[in-house]
């Protein structure tokens, strides 16, 4: 042990000497998009990425902060009120709103007006990034352990995107979890390897297949549906594709889940700040349509 120490020590003060000079001529470091603190995301095994716990951070100059389940949430007691999981993506999670404003609360405050205070608790489980593959991974193996009343399901434009199938590469994720793990640590801590990762990281493609084609999005939907049905949930899909989006396929998919499964489904048609999130004003709407589906579907009882 101590020769092989002592074999390692030259390589050591090379390592220390690179990294002192990239210190000193590079102040500043390129961006390397990864998990870690200041963004508040953490490796997951089952979803890739996800929130960290009780954590504090900034997007798009929003403050959120997570709760115990790492959920853009207040902290989940057990009141025993009938829960109402809003499950989605970042139109879920509040893109580019106050935490108070992102649909989940709204609907919260609409909730607790008309029904009573702490009669139902909506659970904002939206998370930026996520598929209808991860909806479906994260009901299954945490979203079911809240023991929801009524799950609402809004996924879509992250399945369109031509990245990969996001099954393989999940699957590529968890076998090199120890490596990816090791790599975010030394971007958070290496300015060499900060370079040295820039420099190998080439443009990201866009040109690959579907992360979900439209016959996967649709399968991925029906199996959250009947997922949820199997453990008493009833449950409500929200459609944000709007009338004239070119991927028909995504769009029809989950139409036909809603008929065929005898799903309600809530047509966003408001406001947005881009071509996927809802303003502030959208947000607000979007609780509202969620609000009075609910109670049309009977799901809410006063």
């Amino acid at each position: 042990m101590r020769k092989l120490a002592l074999a390692f020590l030259p390589t050591l003060a090379l390592l220390l000497v690179l990294e002192g000079l990239a210190r000193m001529l590079h102040p500043t470091v390129p961006l390397v998009l990864h998990p870690s603190q200041s963004n508040c995301q953490q490796r997951s095994a089952l979803l890739g990425q996800e929130f960290r716990p009780h954590c504090v951070a900034d997007t798009m100059g929003k403050r959120f902060e997570t709760n115990e389940l790492g959920l853009r949430d207040r902290a989940l007691d057990d009141d025993r009120a009938p829960r109402i999981l809003a499950m989605g993506d970042s139109c879920t999670f509040g893109w580019s709103v106050e935490q108070d404003e992102a649909y989940p609360q709204v609907l919260q405050a609409m909730v607790d007006r008309e029904a009573g205070a702490h009669r139902y608790r909506v659970v904002n489980a939206g998370v930026p990034g996520y598929t209808s593959y991860h909806g479906l991974l994260y009901l299954r193996d945490r979203g079911l352990a809240l023991q929801p009343a009524v799950v609402v399901a809004g996924y879509g434009f992250n399945d369109i995107f031509r990245t990969g199938d996001v099954r393989s590469a999940l699957v590529w994720q968890r076998r090199l979890m120890p490596l990816l793990v090791l790599d975010d640590l030394l971007l958070d801590r290496s300015r060499t390897w900060q370079w040295t990762r820039a420099a190998l990281t080439g443009p990201a493609r866009n040109d690959l297949a579907y992360r979900s084609t439209a016959e996967q999005y649709q399968a991925n939907l029906t199996g959250i549906v009947k997922l949820a049905r199997e453990h008493g949930a009833k449950v409500v899909l929200l459609d944000f594709w709007g009338p004239n989006s070119p991927h028909t396929g995504h769009v029809a998919a989950i139409q036909t889940v809603g008929r065929d499964l005898g799903v309600p489904v809530v047509s966003y048609r408001g406001p947005r700040i881009d071509v996927v999130h809802p303003t502030r004003e959208g947000y607000a709407t979007l609780a509202e349509q969620v609000d009075r589906r609910l109670r049309d579907a009977d799901y809410l009882t006063p």
